[in-house]
């Protein structure tokens, strides 16, 4: 691994986008269908934004983009919107993924993973001047290069490296989700045969990491499925590229047979839905059956002659911690073929609503409950 470095990116201390008003995103509003009780708002606006990070002690929501920049908020006056919207760094390569760990940034690039050595609590508004290279041993390819990063239970920091092709055989740092230390040292293989997941929680209860994963394309419309994995224990081999889903055999592999054992996926999901962002439930602002659930953002198709997807999916969990079934829970983003926004990443607040962040409408929305 590369030692450590500094990298200097100066950005001005600017809005980075106007409030927004509630009149301005009327239709898109009103297009979208949630179960009863449950309510849509915009919370802010924001380019392209993709995942999301809480502080929970400053407030401070951090957003990350695959455009160059990382964007803060907060909601100071309580109100269910952003009325501190901040552009805090631009120029960076794809910084895709945001997570905090003891009040310290840390931001998942296409390329490395760095962090901002000032704490988010005391540094609410200044720039993002200085980030610090932890881990260089990232592959530095656009092609399902968004990294999704978060820290587990078990404090160690989570990182998707996506496959960077349709359907290629894999090295040591592609297709794969791994795990290290807080400092960049120790990487780890937590889940191989791994095509593109741009999402990952944790189970509530039993501690068990979940992650989504996109299928190939140019195998047609309905073939392979994507995927919801869970992982039992360290190194689980997926699939890719042998399988998609439980038994879809990939172009080119289709006389191959892996020399691992493959794990099958938990659920299958329609093909080309492309499911990014995955969260557990754990709040109490929504009714009780759906704590220990799971929501993800399905983005949506982009080369599938009917488009599919655009919406966010529950998946059901039963006590024991069983993924039972999937049901949409908020669609309307697609309106007879025409794309009104593209859902990637559910964060839950501390009240218990759900944001969600959309890089087709640039705005992240706020889903709240009331009896």
């Amino acid at each position: 691994m590369l030692g450590k470095s500094l990298c200097t990116f100066i950005v001005a201390l600017t809005a980075f986008s106007a409030p927004a008003s509630a009149e301005d995103y009327t239709n898109l509003l009103d297009a979208i269908k949630l179960p009863p009780g449950f309510k849509i708002s915009i919370f802010a606006e924001v380019t392209a934004p993709r995942q999301i990070e809480i502080d929970e002690t400053s407030g401070v929501i951090f957003i990350g983009s695959r455009h160059g920049h990382v964007v803060s908020l907060r909601d100071t006056n309580g109100d269910g919107a952003a009325d501190e919207n901040i552009l805090r760094a631009n120029g960076l390569n794809a910084p895709n993924g945001v997570t905090i760990k003891n009040s310290t940034l840390y931001v998942g690039l296409q390329d490395q993973i760095a962090i901002w050595p000032e704490k988010v609590g005391r540094n609410t508004k200044s720039p993002i001047e200085l980030l610090e290279t932890i881990n260089s041993d990232l592959h530095n390819n656009s092609w399902h290069g968004m990294r999704f990063i978060n820290f587990g239970p078990d404090n160690k920091l989570y990182v998707t490296l996506g496959s960077p092709c349709n359907i290629c055989e894999q090295t040591d740092n592609t297709g794969k989700i791994i795990r290290m230390d807080a400092d960049g040292s120790n990487w780890e293989v937590v889940a191989d045969g791994v095509r593109n997941s741009v999402g990952f929680d944790w189970h509530p209860t039993t501690g068990e990491l979940w992650f989504t994963d996109n299928g190939a394309d140019r195998m047609g419309d309905d073939i392979p499925p994507d995927e919801l994995n869970r992982v039992t224990k360290m190194g689980q081999h997926f699939g890719f590229p042998y399988f998609g889903g439980k038994s879809t055999k990939l172009t080119g592999y289709e006389n191959k047979s892996p020399p691992m054992k493959v794990t099958p996926p938990a659920i299958e999901f329609q093909a080309h839905t492309a499911n990014l962002g995955i969260e557990f439930y754990d709040g109490t602002m929504f009714p009780d059956e759906y704590r220990g659930d799971a929501f993800v953002a399905q983005h949506g198709s982009w080369n599938r002659s009917e488009p599919v997807g655009y919406r966010i999916t529950r998946i059901r969990f039963d006590k024991d911690g069983n993924a039972i079934g999937k049901e949409v829970f908020a669609d309307g983003w697609l309106q007879n073929g025409k794309k009104l926004g593209r859902p990637v990443d559910p964060e839950e607040l501390p009240d218990g609503s759900l944001l969600v962040s959309d890089n087709h409408a640039n705005v992240i929305y706020r889903i709240s409950y009331a009896n």
